[in-house]
């Protein structure tokens, strides 16, 4: 059917949440906001100037923006957006986007930072966006979709771009109304008609990119997902670019249909990975070519990618190695979280040890507890015994948006931490927990963290996909997951302890508790 298209390639950039300075970026206010967000907010116009000017000078001549263009909606960050697209457009690039939750304001107002306050200030209104984007592609439709903004635009001969704004599905939710599914329908069947191989995009996932990603992103997928996909594989369309979850990543699903469906996912440009999408559209052989390339660009002397993986990711180190050390600045660095000051000066004290405990443990320490469960011997993880515990775990969260976890099943990492986990997982089982019932979906606790160690599915940076083939993946054995029965033993041996134990215990939490209502009892009502 498509076998005299030729390969087209193009360049997709999301989530580029461009915020403009002139909303403020110093004082109290702004550092609380700019310490939890996981973007670059102070240098984001120097980090998209630099992606930018990559894009002109590369040699594809079609650029697509997936949505979240700015950072909450600024009318100042649509102007220093738009201005930088249209310049990338005047240097003889054809660029089209589709905006996303972060790009309006459902009550017309956002914030902008006055020393260290935040002031509420106007916004911009969904129903604005049109005529701020229209020149990046709605103005070249041949469809186009009025409530959704959705729209289909003739890229070149043999490719229609489908460009689907997804902010809304009129049912509480991201997605697509019932209408604009029968428009998007009408249009698929179009095109199919035409011979036109169909690029489609929109913003929200259709698939979670992991399990784990239902702990710390709401599992905040397109709503009605599996219904759409469905609908979108009986009708031959077996992909989606999407971006929102930041992370680089592919993920597929076998359909009830007995049909494929990739969801490839675009990383934040701004934010750790600070990568974009080269695609190359193979259609006379069903394939899709996909690489990712890292934004070229210097902060403060450091790779763009390395100062927003220190800036996400060093803050849970800091704030952790505070914790075990320093109240009052652990106090401070929580309020960057919401987390009132007052609280932390209250509780800090119990909090401290094991966040101390936290900071000095090791693999060294942990792996003989799972001796049996690991297999591994003494020998076997002499080569990492001193990496510390925290900088493990916050590198398998930067896996989750990295893609393509390192850690392969022969690996002491994957061995020590499936071990640990099938301790957890057997002491929850005694005491009749199921984890499933806390995160949906989950069936253990190693079954949710395994992701995060290795991707034994499509490599997350580069793959090429067979849209009517056999799933191009690298190793589709399941997880040896492994048993434990040291739940009883341990439930047993910590209730004999704490009865045994309990003056000194109780003796300990006193005199813990008078000694830190002495030195902060003045700050208990603390807000910042």
């Amino acid at each position: 059917m498509y076998e005299n298209i030729k390969p087209l390639k193009v360049n997709i950039i999301s989530d580029i949440h461009y915020y403009s300075r002139k909303m403020g970026y110093t004082g109290k206010a702004f550092d609380k906001t700019n310490a939890t967000a996981s973007n670059e907010m102070v240098y984001s116009k120097e980090i998209l100037e630099a992606l930018m000017e990559q894009l002109a000078k590369d040699d594809a001549e079609i650029i697509l923006v997936s949505g979240d263009t700015t950072n909450k909606a600024e009318k100042a960050s649509h102007e220093g957006v738009t201005k930088l697209l249209r310049e990338l457009k005047a240097k003889g690039k054809k660029v089209y986007v589709i905006t996303a939750t972060h790009d309006f304001n459902g009550d017309g107002m956002t914030y902008c930072y006055e020393g260290d306050k935040r002031k509420a200030v106007p916004g911009t209104k969904r129903e604005e966006l049109k005529e701020l984007y229209r020149e990046f592609g709605i103005d070249e439709a041949i469809a186009y979709h009025e409530d959704s903004m959705s729209y289909v635009v003739q890229l070149c001969d043999g490719y229609r771009l489908f460009a689907l704004n997804d902010d809304r599905n009129h049912k509480g939710a991201s997605g697509f109304s019932d209408d604009c599914f029968a428009w998007i329908t009408e249009q698929i069947e179009d095109a199919k008609k035409n011979g036109q191989f169909i690029i489609p995009m929109t913003h929200h996932p259709m698939l979670s990119p992991s399990p784990f990603y239902k702990i710390i992103g709401g599992g905040n997928i397109m709503g009605e997902a599996d219904r759409r996909i469905d609908e979108f594989t009986e009708m031959g369309l077996n992909y989606m670019f999407t971006g929102h979850t930041h992370m680089q990543d592919i993920s597929y699903k076998y359909t009830d249909n007995g049909k494929i469906f990739y969801d490839i996912t675009t990383p934040g440009a701004v934010g750790y990975p600070a990568a974009f999408r080269q695609v190359t559209f193979i259609p006379a052989d069903g394939k899709i070519d996909i690489s990712s390339k890292d934004v070229d660009c210097e902060i403060g002397g450091k790779k763009v990618k390395d100062h927003c993986e220190d800036k996400f990711f060093g803050m849970i180190r800091r704030v952790i190695a505070k914790a075990g050390s320093d109240i009052p600045e652990f106090a401070r660095m929580a309020n960057s979280f919401s987390v009132k000051p007052g609280l932390i000066y209250k509780i800090g004290w119990v909090i401290k040890p094991f966040a101390k405990l936290l900071n000095k443990l090791t693999i060294g320490n942990v792996a003989p507890l799972c001796k049996k469960e690991s297999g591994l011997k003494k020998k076997d993880w002499q080569d990492i015994k001193d990496e510390r515990v925290v900088d493990f775990i916050v590198s398998l969260v930067a896996n989750l948006f990295g893609g393509d976890s390192p850690y392969s099943p022969d690996t002491a990492h994957y061995k020590i931490t499936l071990g640990i986990l099938a301790i957890i997982d057997s002491i929850l089982a005694v005491l009749g927990i199921k984890i499933g019932k806390i995160l949906k979906g989950a069936e253990s606790v190693q079954s949710t963290v395994e992701p995060l160690l290795y991707n034994s599915g499509i490599c997350d940076e580069k793959a090429v996909l067979n849209l009517w083939g056999d799933l191009p993946a690298k190793d589709l054995t399941k997880p040896n997951f492994i048993k434990s029965n040291k739940g009883l033993g341990i439930i047993i041996g910590l209730v004999l302890g704490v009865v045994v134990c309990s003056p000194v215990i109780l003796i300990a939490l006193l005199v813990g508790f008078i000694v830190n209502y002495i030195k902060y009892h003045d700050r208990f009502n603390s807000y910042e």
